[in-house]
């Protein structure tokens, strides 16, 4: 199972694809419940600012998803 979240930084306005699964961390799915890593951070490409400090923090700056199995 594997989760792709499309994010848009809330610092620099950049859009980047964040995979999981398969060997990526940074989050849990199952059962259609997603916990979101808050430990490891998950840093923007452009600026490398963290975003996710909390799970609503980084629930914001999702502008899409995708699943697989």
């Amino acid at each position: 199972m594997g989760t792709g979240h499309t994010i848009r930084c809330k610092h620099c306005g950049t859009e980047f694809m964040h995979l999981t699964g398969l060997g990526f961390m940074g989050f849990d799915c199952e059962n259609g419940f997603c916990h979101i890593e808050t430990e490891t951070a998950i840093r923007c490409p452009q600026c490398m600012k963290r975003l996710n400090y909390t799970e609503e923090e980084f629930k914001e700056q999702v502008v899409g998803h995708i699943c697989w199995d």
